[in-house]
């Protein structure tokens, strides 16, 4: 039932965001919604990997943890110095 609720919180919540990434007024506003939509896409994973119990699908979250966190910093980088790498 929890499982439940929090997967439609989530799923809500990654919808929303998704627009925000979509229409944001600025590069920054998207950027801070892109990072929150890889969070909101973890917590989405990890919440069906625990009612599945599957635990493989935790990988994926963790996978994609961690591309979100690299690419929320590259693009902030691009953003802050026009480039990514010296």
């Amino acid at each position: 039932m929890i499982i439940n609720l929090a997967l439609g919180i989530v799923t809500l919540s990654v919808l929303l965001v998704t627009v925000r990434v979509l229409r944001g007024p600025s590069w920054g506003d998207r950027i801070m919604a892109f990072d929150f939509l890889s969070v909101n896409l973890v917590v989405l994973i990890a919440l069906i990997a625990v009612k599945t119990k599957l635990i493989v699908m935790l990988d994926a979250a963790l996978v994609l943890s961690l591309l979100g966190f690299l690419s929320t910093v590259a693009l902030t980088r691009y953003l802050l110095l026009g480039r990514v790498m010296k």
